[in-house]
């Protein structure tokens, strides 16, 4: 069973230090049991960033999304409305984050006194310590993981991501660099529930993340990713700037580098149609 002093060790080991801010993606059941679980993960991140470090990390929850998106029309014609109107609006006090989306330390996070959340309905993040502010106010509704979102502000702030136990699958940085490298993909459109009664068209809807993985031998040729282990997981740490910048120009290079490979994959087999039509 791992103590929060030991997870602490294993994260100075990989490189997080006092005062950095740090996105954090993690899946608890990769790392193993801890005294108190997910509350232990959480004070051995603060206490290894220190009074002045910030940790951000993804509370994302779609409960939000028009059911249309979701379902099949056939399946709602006789009960969309009645299924339009349970959908939740986003509440930035109350909306958990969604652990099957971000795992179970976003939603601790959350609930932390100290915790400041963003306002997005779809794509919120919650942050502590002293650049928590600056991470998450006045975040934008439309392309919400790109310019203005919370990791851009993360690439302003130099700061450094961690993954542990999620791969790159789960790296929502590469998202930004989908946005900054200008992808053939990136302008889809859902309607997410803004009001009562009312929907609204957001633009740049992140889609399939299966892809991101392929550029984890460039991260590690270049030695950008520092690997190590926190708890029984497998972890890295990378500062944001220097993969935001290969992750750019991979894309650059082949638009359709980030995308995964499964053919019954319908948002990535429409991606790269998308992406042959503008290739010359």
């Amino acid at each position: 069973m791992w103590s929060k002093e030991y997870l602490v060790q294993q994260l100075q080991q990989l490189g997080v230090r006092p005062g950095i801010v740090l996105l954090v993606h993690t899946c608890l059941q990769c790392i193993g049991p801890m005294e108190q679980e997910v509350q232990t993960l959480l004070e051995a991140l603060l206490e290894a960033l220190g009074a002045e470090g910030t940790l951000l990390v993804p509370a994302f929850n779609f409960d939000a999304v028009d059911p249309l998106e979701r379902l099949p029309e056939a399946a709602l014609q006789d009960g969309l409305e009645s299924m339009r109107a349970r959908v939740p609006l986003y509440d930035v006090q109350l909306t958990p984050a969604a652990p099957a989306l971000v795992g179970e330390l976003p939603e601790c996070v959350r609930r932390h006194p100290r915790a400041v959340r963003s306002m997005h309905p779809l794509f919120s993040f919650a942050a502590i310590g002293p650049k928590a502010e600056a991470l998450t106010r006045n975040v934008p509704f439309h392309y919400p993981l790109g310019s203005q979102s919370p990791p851009a502000r993360l690439h302003d702030l130099n700061g450094y991501v961690l993954l542990a136990g999620t791969g790159h699958r789960r790296n929502a940085s590469l998202y930004l660099a989908e946005v900054w490298a200008e992808a053939p993909y990136i302008h889809r459109r859902i309607r997410v529930k803004t009001g009562e009664d009312v929907w609204t068209e957001m633009e740049g809807s992140p889609e399939c993340s299966e892809g991101f993985c392929r550029i984890e031998p460039l991260l590690k040729q270049a030695r950008v990713q520092k690997n190590g282990t926190l708890g029984n997981a497998e972890a890295c740490l990378m500062p944001q700037r220097m993969l935001l910048s290969m992750a750019v120009a991979m894309l650059r290079g082949d638009s359709k580098s980030l995308l995964c490979s499964n053919p019954e994959c319908a948002w990535c087999c429409r991606a790269r149609k998308l992406c042959a039509e503008v290739e010359p």
